[in-house]
């Protein structure tokens, strides 16, 4: 006869057995999610890589890492700016702001711009990773971190986990100088308009918030041109350290490495309005555009054969954005304009 004990030993087992054919039998279909594989892929690679790197703030991994002598960068400062390279994973430069770099990689244009950049300290408008990688910097330090896919985009979560979730960044690896910072980019550029006025316009007075303008040759009559006339310019577009972005004069374009084949070099159509904000410019063949606010006001205030140079900052210009990659965001620039003769066809 058996004993309790070998009854319930058994019982156990026959349960156990009945439990496991169960399980198996109704077991669900793992998902595993295209968030998870990257995960598990860049953890692979960290593991191969950089097995002594340890994550910090929300998962960025320090690299490399020069302190700066400056101020320290602070959440009370709104904007930061910064020279930068990014490289995917296995060092393919996907971005520069260095100028010999972007020579060497075969990426350069004489008409963008390369040097700092304005970025805003706050998640809503830049990757997360890129601030966790600039955290505790001081201005002019340098720091290499990689950034994993999940935290190089713009959002604003509490864990990593959420950032996994809601990946729709690409790895990375960053190497970030901070060469300045300001908690008010407005007074920043104000401070750049006046030093550029001081130096480069006589220490001309700005004639409204962010705006300063310099006649360099008196027009031949004093009044300026009506709403409902036209008349044609020259210009010269260029940032506050002389980087040319654009102009209409060949000569200007070729000596300044911005010449393109595809663009009709000569003196522009401009149409007047009532309202500055209206004013259009037109050149051979096209119908006509509108115009950024500060070369708009300026134009409205021209007298015929007058010469003169504007200046203004980024809420009269290309604003929070830039142009493309010509002109930075946050960026004040300034315009040469030159009335001229109507030309010959």
């Amino acid at each position: 006869m058996k004993s309790k004990n070998n009854i319930r030993t058994h019982f156990l087992g026959a349960m156990i057995g009945t439990a496991i054919l169960f399980s198996f039998g109704c077991a669900k279909e793992v998902t595993v999610t295209a968030e998870d594989q990257e995960k598990s892929y860049f953890d692979a690679w960290m593991k191969i890589n950089h097995p002594d790197l340890k994550p910090s703030g929300l998962g960025v991994y320090i690299m490399e890492d020069e302190a700066g002598t400056g101020d320290l960068v602070t959440d009370n400062d709104s904007f930061v700016f910064v020279e930068y390279t990014v490289t995917d994973l296995i060092g393919n430069v996907s971005g520069t702001s260095h100028e010999k770099l972007a020579q060497q990689i075969g990426s350069f244009s004489a008409a963008n711009y390369y040097g700092a950049n304005a970025i805003a300290n706050d998640r809503g408008y830049t990757a997360t990773g890129v601030l966790e990688t600039i955290r505790g910097m001081r201005v002019g330090g340098t720091r290499k971190a990689i950034i994993p896919s999940w935290l190089n985009y713009t959002a604003d979560y509490d864990t990593e986990e959420e950032y996994i979730k809601n990946s729709s960044g690409s790895n990375a690896i960053y190497t970030i100088t901070v060469v300045d910072k300001t908690d008010d980019i407005i007074e920043w550029q104000l401070d750049s308009l006046r030093r550029f006025a001081r130096n480069q316009m006589a220490g001309v007075d700005s004639t409204m918030s962010g705006y300063y303008y310099l006649t360099t040759r008196e027009p031949s009559d004093t009044t300026t041109f009506r709403s409902d006339t036209s008349y044609y310019i020259n210009y010269v577009g260029r940032l506050l350290d002389g980087h040319v972005f654009d102009t209409t004069i060949e000569d200007t374009a070729k000596v300044h490495g911005i010449w393109s084949s595809t663009k009709t070099y000569g003196p522009v159509h401009i149409t007047m309005a009532e309202k500055y904000s209206e004013i259009t410019m037109s050149s051979s063949g096209d119908s006509g555009s509108t115009l950024v606010d500060g070369f708009s006001f300026c134009l409205s205030r021209l007298r015929p054969y007058e010469k003169g140079i504007c200046a203004f900052y980024s809420e009269l210009g290309y604003g929070a954005s830039g142009s493309d990659a010509v002109i930075p965001g946050y960026c004040p620039i300034s315009f040469e304009i030159d009335v001229v003769d109507e030309p010959e066809e």
